[in-house]
């Protein structure tokens, strides 16, 4: 039985030691961002947020003239229906009806559009991320970056929002501004 024990110490001891070498030579580097942060703070997020509020505003402003022409629209047939002869009326209210159903069509394609914008920007933005955190963590030798929605606590220390993001605004450019580069 000794001997037993002694084989085994000896064989643990031969065969950790240089696994605990190792990794007393090869420091544990770990890393915590904020994928959100990332987003608000570099260059490309910023443009991304920024066309997106464009298009957002633009459809709006669509919806929001249609929705003034409806109004109009009933506004007139409140203030005429005593006057108006019942054909009348009813060839208002039906275009008050198309005009209705237009708005409605009108905020659900808007509505389509902006996800899908919304996707593809993030979508774009993600493998951007992705890209950078490969390079960042290589360059740096990190062994393990985590998105800091995933943990509960981290110290402040190795927080590496600030270097990512200016690693990630090196690698990826601003897109030139264009009309036809609007998501």
């Amino acid at each position: 039985m000794l001997r037993r024990i002694l084989f085994v110490t000896l064989f643990l001891g031969l065969f950790l030691a240089p696994i605990a070498a190792h990794a007393q030579e090869q420091a544990l580097r770990i890393g915590v961002f904020d994928p959100e942060l990332v987003w608000r703070q570099t260059e490309v997020g910023k443009k991304y947020n920024a066309d997106l509020s464009t298009a957002r505003d633009r459809l709006q402003a669509g919806i929001d003239r249609q929705q003034t022409d409806l109004e109009a629209l009933r506004d007139q047939l409140r203030q005429q229906q005593a006057s108006l002869n019942e054909s009348r009326i009813q060839q208002m209210q039906k275009e008050i009806l198309d005009k209705k159903t237009d708005l409605d069509r009108m905020n659900e394609d808007a509505t389509r559009e902006m996800r899908s914008q919304l996707a593809d920007v993030q979508n774009r933005f993600q493998e951007m991320l992705l890209k950078t955190l490969d390079v960042f963590g290589e360059e740096n030798t990190y062994t393990l970056i985590l998105n800091r929605g995933v943990i509960d606590y981290n110290s402040a220390s190795i927080d590496i929002k600030p270097l990512l993001i200016a690693r990630f605004d090196e690698m990826h450019k601003v897109p030139p501004a264009s009309a036809s580069n609007a998501p």
